[in-house]
């Protein structure tokens, strides 16, 4: 993200707080921290001091309010998610009340919920924050659920190569080895999506005398590929493989094998839906996104590539940043797969 948005989002966030900040408790309001004894706000679910989690009152459960602080991708989160709902439409008061809870813009949540469709609405920190908005979200007519990072982010056996048996599917993860069969009745969900990746690799001068570094080349690498995430429910337990479109080996569609991946890619797809008929079939992660990335944001990381000479006595720096949504199509791979799993129990 570029810096002057995180200064903006972050000066947002400040007056959010500064406006917070005025609203008055008398003492006998206030929550008293029961490991440093300091007065918190009764709006508050942890320490503002020490982090401490905060006793619960009567009071103060009607006052309190989710933090929803942005999360890292290795920080454990809970993430509420929006189940499909049917009734009344929200009012404008409603959907206002909502969105301040969640930090989102009016118009997305209206979005996300006329979707109607399970998608996420926020990533909470904690069990506790994530049951909070579950009771407030309940009030305004919606129904929720928490599911932990633990099991959404699971990742996928990737696979180079199937057999396709009369009985069964072969996966492979390499060619040498020990392949994984499961039978055509076990795969139950099949999940199309694409993983977009952005690498932009920076070189810098250092400046002389400790002054700002100069730029001296940009290189950006993009890539779009398409995924398939197979799950089934097999003897041993249940297993999900993927398929990534560009490091596959096509060689068990036969005679109908194209030259060009992205037909094999498609015709694997049908082959796959046609031997495993009563298997669900997701091809909606592409026009979700959007209202996905509300609550589950693209990964971004960066990188040191370490010093560059350019010529002697002259050394610069190389870091690249790469932002990808695979972890985004994990979560949504694995949240079909629990709903798919309800519906086939």
């Amino acid at each position: 993200m570029p810096r002057e948005d995180e200064f903006e989002e972050l000066a947002e966030h400040e007056l959010s707080g500064a406006h917070a900040a005025t609203q008055r408790f008398t003492p006998e309001q206030l929550i008293a921290c029961e490991r440093c004894l300091r007065a918190n706000a009764p709006t508050r679910m942890n320490c503002l001091y020490c982090g401490a989690a905060l006793p619960s009152t009567a009071q103060s459960t009607a006052l309190r309010r989710p933090v929803l602080k942005k999360l890292e991708e290795w920080e454990q989160g809970f993430n509420v998610v929006l189940l499909p709902r049917a009734g009344r439409e929200l009012t404008p008061e409603e959907v206002g009340v909502a969105a301040s809870l969640l930090r989102l813009d009016a118009a997305r949540l209206v979005e996300i919920v006329e979707a109607r469709r399970a998608l996420p609405l926020a990533r909470a920190s904690s069990v506790a924050e994530g049951e909070l908005i579950l009771k407030r979200l309940g009030a305004l007519g919606l129904a929720a659920e928490v599911f932990a990072d633990d099991e959404l982010l699971r990742q996928p056996a990737r696979i180079r190569a199937l057999t396709l048996g009369e009985d069964a599917l072969v996966c492979w993860p390499t060619l040498d080895a020990e392949p994984r069969r499961v039978a055509w009745s076990e795969v139950f969900l099949l999940v199309r999506g694409r993983v977009v990746t952005k690498r932009v690799e920076v070189e810098e001068r250092r400046g002389q005398l400790k002054g700002r570094s100069e730029i001296v080349e940009v290189r950006e690498i993009a890539s779009d590929e398409a995924v398939l995430d197979i799950h089934a429910a097999a003897e041993t337990g249940d297993e999900c493989f993927r398929v990534m479109a560009d490091n596959f080996d096509y060689s068990c569609l036969g005679a109908d094998k194209r030259l060009l991946a992205r037909e094999n890619f498609v015709t694997l797809v049908e082959t796959l839906r046609a031997r495993a008929p009563s298997a669900a079939f997701d091809d909606e992660y592409v026009s979700s996104r959007a209202l996905l990335s509300a609550a589950w944001p693209p990964a971004e990381r960066t990188e040191s590539l370490g010093l560059r000479r350019e010529r002697p006595g002259r050394l610069n720096t190389e870091a690249a940043t790469v932002v990808t949504n695979e972890a985004q199509f994990t979560r949504y791979s694995r949240l079909r797969r629990r709903l798919a799993l309800r519906g086939r129990g």
